[in-house]
């Protein structure tokens, strides 16, 4: 299996479909990184059955391709897609994932159930995860761990699918994901129904060839030239291109020559590079042992791991070429040593060994070969896989449904046109609250400043009282002692108010009285 590895940025700006905008109802939606890159044969077959099966599902993508597959954009991705029609019509940006509303989610990979986890949470939408090796999935990896529990511990997770035992037991002790939630389905969702045919269409050795064709089949991780085996491989070129004069080499994958050197073996050595997925149609059948010696990420066996067999192996095997494999994590349940697969280890004498048997026994090793292909059939049965895959599907749509948080409900034109009827009344009405408003502010700070007025027109009425009270007082006086008369108090008086009434406070009252007049007058027509 092979998935991006690490999380794959989400890319909400580019293709959307041509139903932008409207909310979309489905039972299924699969949340994938890679489709509909054709770079991942397996996800192809088992979504474009989905999308068949479950005429009520859509898929939203991550645009994982970008991360070294492909550089085209979305539509343009879409449109090279070797999907039938009816499942491109299915497929959209994962920026189309607010607009959708699902009864289930699939996932595969536990990076992309990671990145979709938040999303999926927020709207309260049920999901089911299946659970490949690869795709950020570690033995005793913190990280790893940390997110298994979130995920497999959350109760919207329905169903997890495992296709190893170690898988399944490591959920059991180490994640303490519940025994009901894990469903155990061996091996994965390959092509067995390819129309090979061992008998019409596998070439043989000293029949319909002068070579016998030993490959090698693999994605490298870095520069790790030992995890995948290809050390052990080149070992094996060395010694039996020396003992076996007829046999040929052959390296599929992003391996080069000068990795390790091949020596006398070079010109028997073949590499063919990266291939996609329709080179092998015509490749398999021409070979007849696939060489795969894997070993664990780590001594203790921690870390990353592959599935046993490895997707490039059981494609091998459906095409009648012989497994020769190592199992060092003990996952296989299905086939037998020496009857229809050959085992090895990590002693390369050993593998030398075993090989160049077979080598020398060639009927035995197309009895191996034929033996291989009828059990591989069997136990990767595509109908059985997807058969067990579609039912767990089905008994969780079967599930009351739960409250999924949908999307706004985008209104009628109807009621549209009358809500904006009356946006445009409130709009009236906070417009003339605001002025009122604005009035009124205006009206209070003239109605201060005409206040602080009356206030000095009260003191300077008291001063004047009190000046009339010391002039009538000392008038008095002088008409008792006989003095001469003294000016009228009263003409005194009459000057002193008009001097009052002309002063600088009683002119700026008269004038806020004034504008405070022309205030009200503006407020009562409105």
């Amino acid at each position: 299996m092979i998935a991006a590895e690490g999380l794959v940025t989400i890319r909400y700006g580019a293709g959307a479909p041509s139903t932008a905008g409207a909310v979309e109802y489905c039972d299924l939606l699969i949340i994938d990184e890679m489709l509909p890159c054709d770079f991942s044969p397996f996800r192809n077959l088992e979504y474009t059955h989905y999308l068949s099966y479950f005429e009520s599902s859509l898929l939203v993508t991550f645009q994982g391709w970008r991360n070294g597959y492909s550089n085209l954009n979305f539509d343009d991705q879409l449109a090279a897609s070797s999907l039938r029609n009816e499942c491109k019509a299915k497929v959209r940006p994962f920026s189309s994932f607010p607009r959708i509303v699902p009864k289930l989610a699939y996932i595969t990979f536990l990076t992309n159930a990671w990145q979709a986890l938040p999303f999926l949470e927020e709207r309260n939408i049920p999901f089911i995860l299946q659970l490949y090796p690869g795709g950020g999935f570690e033995i005793n990896g913190e990280e790893s761990d940390r997110r298994l529990k979130q995920i497999l511990h959350s109760p919207l997770c329905k169903k997890v699918i495992v296709t190893q035992n170690l898988t399944r037991d490591y959920l059991l002790n180490r994640i303490r994901c519940a025994d009901e939630k894990i469903e155990f389905i061996y091996g994965g969702v390959y092509d067995t129904k390819n129309e090979f045919d061992f008998f019409r269409d596998k070439k043989l050795y000293g029949r319909d060839k002068r070579t016998l064709d030993i490959c090698f089949v693999a994605h490298r991780y870095g520069d790790d030239v030992k995890k995948k085996g290809y050390d052990q491989f080149v070992a094996v070129a060395k010694a039996l291109s020396a003992q076996h004069p007829d046999v040929r080499f052959h390296v599929v994958g992003d391996y080069t020559p000068d990795q390790i050197p091949l020596e006398h073996a070079t010109e028997k050595v073949t590499f063919h590079g990266r291939k996609p997925n329709s080179f092998f149609k015509a490749f398999y059948p021409q070979m007849d042992i696939i060489l795969s010696a894997n070993r664990p990420s780590n001594e203790d066996r921690s870390g990353a791991f592959d599935g046993f067999p490895t997707g490039a192996c059981m494609e091998a095997g459906f095409r009648g070429v012989l497994n020769c494999i190592s199992d060092p994590l003990n996952m296989n349940i299905a086939f037998h040593d020496g009857e229809d697969i050959v085992l090895v280890d990590f002693e390369t004498s050993k593998t030398i060994a075993r090989l160049g048997e077979l080598i020398a026994d060639v009927d035995k090793l197309y009895e191996l070969s034929y033996a291989n292909w009828r059990s591989f059939l069997k136990a990767f049965d595509t109908n059985s896989q997807l058969w067990e895959r579609s039912r767990l599907i089905n008994l969780a749509l079967l599930q009351p449904e739960a409250l999924i948080i949908r999307p706004p409900v985008r209104l009628s034109d109807l009621d549209a046109s009358r809500i904006a009827a009356m946006r445009v009344q409130v709009a009236a009405a906070h417009a003339n609250f605001e002025d009122a408003t604005r009035r009124h502010d205006n009206l209070l700070g003239e109605y201060l400043k005409l206040s602080a007025g009356f206030d000095e027109l009260h003191s300077d009425h008291v001063a004047l009282i009190d000046r009339a009270k010391k002039l009538e007082a000392a008038g008095n006086a002088g008409q008792a002692s006989g003095l001469p008369d003294q000016p009228p108090v009263i003409g005194q008086l009459d000057r002193a108010v008009l001097r009052v009434l002309h002063s600088r406070y009683v002119m700026r009252l008269r004038k806020a009285f004034a504008r405070t007049r022309s205030v009200k007058s503006g407020t009562a027509t409105h």
